[in-house]
């Protein structure tokens, strides 16, 4: 192996030491891009096997930890949660897509493209027990599967709708964008969970502080903090990604 790609790998390791299948994302308007997202046919949840009514979006809520989250199936890893902590952000069980609640959280035209139809919230109270079920010693391991050297070879071969960022707490050090690979993997101990991701190091930080990847039809890329107006052209044309900045790996 390389030096350089040896240094890479080593890096991602490094910060994902800590990793136990949570990701807590940064604020209540990710994680509500984050399930509008995997609304999408060909998003992270469809390909993992979620499914289900496409006209009711599910936000479960965990009264004792106080906690939004969505729980992902791995094939060989458990189970990924994706939570915000946060308060009720209604004592409502249904809201309308267009509530007044939901649009203290997305603009005019992240509303047109993010709903097709009567789509409406339900906001249950689960609490996932799954997680206690979990052998201690049974350690996840995330190996890394692929590493791009650039972003635009990522979007174009990868084609993610979510990327997850994770990012650095210095400038010399890089940002790194991340998906999940889901191709089952056989674990060489019974006792071994697996979990690979594909990855890119971004020394340069320009996805700091950005919401969406624009893939134009050149395979440029354009970095929006929001979608402020999108035509017909630009949907067919192009392609957007979300990124999905993440604030720990803290289980809550």
């Amino acid at each position: 192996m390389s030096e350089e790609l040896k240094q890479k790998i080593d890096k991602v390791h490094e910060n994902f030491s800590n990793f136990t299948n949570f990701i807590e994302l940064q604020n209540f308007r990710s994680f509500l891009l984050f399930t509008l997202t995997s609304q999408v046919p060909t998003n992270i949840l469809a390909q993992f096997g979620l499914g289900g009514n496409k006209e009711i979006i599910n936000l479960p809520y965990n009264p004792v930890f106080k906690i939004y989250y969505q729980k992902i199936n791995l094939m060989s890893a458990g189970s990924l949660i994706v939570y915000i902590k946060n308060e009720p952000i209604s004592g409502e069980f249904l809201l309308e897509k267009d509530d007044s609640v939901i649009k203290q959280f997305l603009n005019p035209n992240e509303m047109s493209l993010a709903f097709r139809g009567k789509e409406k919230f339900i906001l249950p109270m689960i609490s996932d027990c799954s997680i206690f079920d979990v052998d201690n010693n049974s350690k996840l391991t995330v190996n890394v599967d692929d590493i791009f050297h650039s972003l635009e070879s990522f979007l174009a071969v990868g084609e993610p709708n979510l990327l997850f960022v994770i990012d650095a707490k210095n400038a010399s050090e890089p940002d790194i964008l991340y998906t999940f690979n889901i191709m089952p993997q056989m674990p060489t101990k019974l006792d071994k969970k697996v979990l690979k991701i594909d990855v890119f190091l971004d020394n340069e930080h320009k996805t700091q502080d950005i919401t969406y990847l624009k893939r134009e039809e050149d395979y440029s890329i354009t970095y929006l903090k929001d979608i402020k107006e999108v035509s017909h052209a630009d949907l067919y044309k192009s392609a957007f990604s979300l990124l999905l900045h993440i604030k720990s790996f803290t289980q809550p």
